[in-house]
């Protein structure tokens, strides 16, 4: 009996929450509208829209999962393109495609100094291409011709953009372009015999940029070292006398401590009242300060006698008058400042 009660209980649950009849009703009416709809006798046509049992076209669907295969693939082709690129020559169906990767990859190099390396790494590739060619054998010589007008450019460019960010700076960046004009010069060198007549215009561009490196290295330590003009190579070196560059003056804070020559006053102590006068050595620097002395009472009239003064000091000790108010720059950096009559 309590199981008949528990049924009895969820029916009415049932039919408590659930559809009314005529909600049921409307549900089916849709259903059956949907189905008619749908031809299930005829067979689809070829080629035509397939529609669900909603009657709704999963043609865009179909679209869309067409065009992310056809985008996964072309992604694939041009991922496997790249690879096979790199060790492509000129004249070869793929070179194209890496010459447009190292345009890429030159685009990335934000500063001055990444874009001259750059160029001088693209010129490295032209000769790996060189000895490439000359390995595989049978090359047209326009291949040959691409290789080094190439290899012209990039050199020209990333020696022009090194020298003078070079100069500009701590002059690192020519050592490493000296080095490097000798080494591809060496290379273009053994593969001379194999190459056109046109090898000697690149084999004179590295000479040229050797020799500027070389001159710019001379005159590092010079105040003037190059002219401010540029040429084909790079910078030109100045053609003057080498005279070294002035020392740099030293500042303590925000007021700049003045280089002063023997014999000249420092500032703030001149004056007939007492002064200090810088003495050159070749350790530290000491200040010496003079005081005057105080002249012998002046006696006037005729008649009397002088007045005379008493005093406590010993004879012949003169009185130093107060010496004014002042104060020197620190002689060394780290040091107090000299109080004058403090």
């Amino acid at each position: 009996m309590e199981h008949e009660r528990v049924a009895d209980l969820l029916r009415r649950s049932a039919d408590a929450v659930g559809p009314t009849q005529r909600e049921r009703e409307r549900m089916r009416l849709r259903v059956l509208a949907e189905f008619k709809n749908v031809d299930f006798d005829s067979p689809p046509s070829p080629g035509g829209p397939v529609r669900n049992l909603a009657g709704r076209s999963t043609a865009p669907g179909r679209l869309m999962v067409a065009l992310a295969a056809a985008l996964c693939l072309i992604l694939s082709l041009g991922a496997m393109s790249l690879l096979l690129s790199r060790d492509a020559l000129p004249g070869d169906p793929l070179y194209a495609i890496k010459r447009t990767a190292e345009s890429a990859s030159f685009g990335l190099a934000f500063d001055d100094a990444a874009k001259a390396r750059k160029h001088l790494e693209f010129a490295t590739a032209r000769i790996d291409e060189m000895d490439g060619m000359v390995a595989r054998g049978n090359t047209p010589v326009g291949s040959y011709l691409t290789a080094l007008t190439d290899f012209d450019a990039d050199a020209a460019a990333g020696s022009r953009l090194l020298t003078v960010l070079s100069t500009n700076g701590d002059g690192s960046g020519l050592t490493y372009l000296r080095d490097w004009a000798k080494s591809q010069s060496q290379r273009l060198k053994t593969l001379r015999p194999s190459l056109p007549e046109r090898t000697d215009t690149s084999a004179d561009l590295l000479t040229a940029i050797t020799d500027r490196a070389n001159a710019l290295i001379a005159r590092l330590n010079c105040y003037a070292i190059t002219t401010g003009a540029t040429d084909d190579v790079g910078a030109l070196p100045a053609t003057g006398p080498c005279a070294t560059r002035p020392p740099v003056e030293q500042s303590f804070g925000n007021a700049p401590t003045p280089t002063l020559r023997p014999g000249v006053s420092a500032p703030g102590g001149g004056g007939p009242n007492g002064g200090g006068t810088v003495t050159p050595t070749t350790g530290t620097p000491t200040v010496t300060f003079t005081t005057p002395t105080v002249a012998p009472p002046v006696t006037t009239g005729s008649k009397g006698s002088s007045p005379t003064t008493t005093s406590d000091r010993p004879a012949g000790l003169t009185v130093p008058l107060p010496v004014p108010l002042g104060s020197l720059p620190p002689l060394l950096p780290g040091l107090p400042s000299i109080v004058l009559g403090g």
